[in-house]
């Protein structure tokens, strides 16, 4: 093979071979010189003749200059193909850019939105992104690339959005768009998408899909991954979670590896071994679709409970720019599905922090082990093992496929997703205890909504009603591991109930003891009575014991479960005569219901 020293010796070869050919192909036999409008920059898609020469494609400064006392025509290549199809715009009229095509070193074309700013200074930043995406130029005349994108107009004008997901009734992603709006992903550098697609939705149905019914993670993985694009016709701005509690090798990593693939490539899981500033990135990379986020035991625990507020709350920290003024902060909507050996419970207890109930209801921790590891159904697989290779395997083949082809059904849907929304969540939790509950349930009711529209849509082959059936096991899995009844008032009592059994003898006395032994930071008195001992809190130990909640919550819990057994008229605390005088004291009782 031969090697050419430089490309342009490779070019004009090759040039001169189709010339010498005397064929009906000859890309110049019928070809006649161009006429050019000089002075101007023009980028030609082919190679060219003007003036008799043969010219590589590329854009070109056309151009005259004084010789000897005359005007003579100048050529000078400036880079490869790059065309401006569009003027881009947000839809505030800011933010402006132009949307190019270009060529790349093998001759593919390629689009790319880029915001205008990068064209300020000396314009590095953005010959860097070409060069990186393929685009060549001549040194010499690099700054004529900045000069011909700043004088190229366009008649047409395209929306940018600066964010994936919906926009109207259009879904942005950053290499394909679902809709009829015209609109473009714009961002500083031509993204490598992670939204990528291979193989067949009808290979992912017959390989994967039918392989997921019956085995509850598998499904509400797949559902939940489809569950984002959902928040925004519920008007829900938070979104949600799901984290699935199991040992190691039990194959919960399976199910986030299945619902990965309705969206694109494998890397699109990512780890939980990042800081909350860097998953912001991410997180609004997955806006309106499914974070995915493998094994929390490789976080900080320092960071767990900063990060899952975050994730559902969605949006980022307020940043100041560089002049003082306040950055754009990163917003997001939408599912995040989670593994681990451990629940985010035990993380934080494990730093001594009290896991409180808004990230546990956030990120819901639900256990997976069924009779074959995650499975259920083997489906005439010998063993789990043998299923899980399959399916692994099989993800290699076919993926992204089956939420844009959601999506599309999604965009021409003439039913009230909330009424088929509500239906569900009173199908699924007919009875109801608590707040946190209804949260929960909520959760549990919009991933069942997203595969049961699926099912119907003919996009997973399962049968109807199957994703709300595995959506109800998983709530009430989800209330048997944290407990029946209020999560934080479970709390509360357990505080308190390690409090008295730390402290009884040592910072409490009985109410008709003598002074004869000394008290060290006392809590308060106890006495008792048929019912048990009752101990006597003074108000500020009542706090120190709650273990962070307030006062007025503790009482509210302590009174849901009539641990407060004695109290003045209308209050909560009963004034008793102590060996320290009158006290107004809380009278608990430790009740076993």
């Amino acid at each position: 093979m031969i090697q050419w020293e430089h490309r342009e010796q490779r070019e004009q070869a090759i040039c001169s071979n189709i010339l010498s050919n005397n064929s009906s192909n000859n890309l110049f036999e019928n070809s006649e010189n161009i006429s050019i409008q000089r002075p101007c920059y023009q980028s030609h898609n082919e190679w060219f003749i003007l003036n008799g020469e043969k010219m590589k494609p590329g854009v070109y400064l056309h151009g005259r200059h004084l010789k000897d006392g005359k005007l003579c025509d100048i050529d000078e290549w400036i880079c490869s193909p790059l065309i401006v199809t569009a003027i881009t715009s947000s839809p505030n009229q800011n933010h402006f850019g132009r949307l190019l095509k270009f060529q790349d070193s093998h001759g593919m074309w390629h689009e790319w939105a880029m915001p205008m700013y990068l064209l300020k200074g000396n314009g590095d930043e953005l010959r860097g992104e070409l060069l990186n995406q393929g685009v060549i130029f001549n040194p010499k005349r690099r700054n004529d690339i900045i000069n011909y994108l700043m004088s190229h107009y366009s008649d047409q004008k395209i929306i940018a959005v600066d964010h994936i997901g919906w926009y109207e009734d259009t879904f942005v992603l950053p290499n394909q768009l679902i809709g009829s709006t015209k609109v473009v992903f714009q961002s500083e550098t031509v993204i490598e998408s992670e939204f990528q697609r291979k193989g067949t939705l009808v290979g992912w149905q017959q390989e994967i899909a039918k392989f997921c019914e019956d085995n509850i993670p598998l499904m509400l993985s797949v559902a939940a991954a489809l569950s984002g694009t959902l928040l925004k016709h519920l008007d829900r701005q938070q979104g949600a979670g799901l984290h699935w509690l199991g040992d190691s090798s039990s194959g919960k990593s399976t199910a986030v590896e299945i619902a990965a693939s309705v969206w694109g490539a494998p890397e699109f899981i990512r780890s939980w071994s990042a800081t909350a500033n860097g998953l912001e990135g991410i997180a609004a990379s997955r806006n309106d679709t499914c974070l995915i986020l493998d094994e929390i035991d490789e976080a900080s625990p320092h960071e767990i409970g900063k990060i899952v507020y975050m994730l559902v709350n969605g949006q980022g920290k307020q940043r100041a720019g560089k002049i003082g003024y306040a950055r754009k902060i990163q917003r997001w909507r939408l599912i995040t599905l989670s593994t681990g050996e451990r629940s985010i419970s035990s993380l934080l207890k494990e730093i001594g922090k009290r896991p409180n109930a808004g990230q546990l209801v956030r990120l819901l921790s639900i256990p997976s082990s069924f009779e074959h590891g995650i499975f259920s159904e083997l489906h005439g697989f010998e063993s789990g093992r043998a299923l899980a290779d399959h399916l692994k395997c099989m993800r290699l083949k076919h993926y992204g496929h089956l939420g844009s082809a959601f999506i599309e059904k999604l965009r021409h849907e003439k039913r009230a997703i909330s009424n088929i929304f509500d239906l569900i969540l009173q199908d699924i939790t007919p009875r109801i205890a608590t707040n946190l509950e209804k949260r929960a349930a909520s959760t549990f009711s919009l991933i069942a909504l997203a595969g049961e529209l699926a099912i119907e849509y003919n996009l997973l082959p399962w049968h109807a009603g199957s994703v709300i059936n595995a959506a109800t096991i998983a709530f009430q899995r989800w209330q048997s591991l944290i407990g029946s009844g209020q999560t934080e008032d479970n709390q509360i009592l357990q505080s308190i109930s390690d409090f008295i059994a730390k402290y009884g003898d040592s910072r409490f006395s009985h109410t008709h003891e003598h002074q004869d032994r000394a008290i060290h930071n006392r809590a308060g008195w106890y006495k008792d009575t048929p019912q048990g001992r009752t101990y006597m809190f003074f108000p500020i130990a009542l706090t120190e014991a709650g273990n962070g909640f307030e006062r007025s919550r503790i009482v509210e819990a302590l009174k849901r479960a009539n641990w407060i057994t004695e109290t003045d008229h209308a209050r909560m605390t009963k004034k008793v005569r102590t060996n320290a005088g009158l006290k107004n004291l809380y009278h608990i009782t430790l009740i076993d219901e």
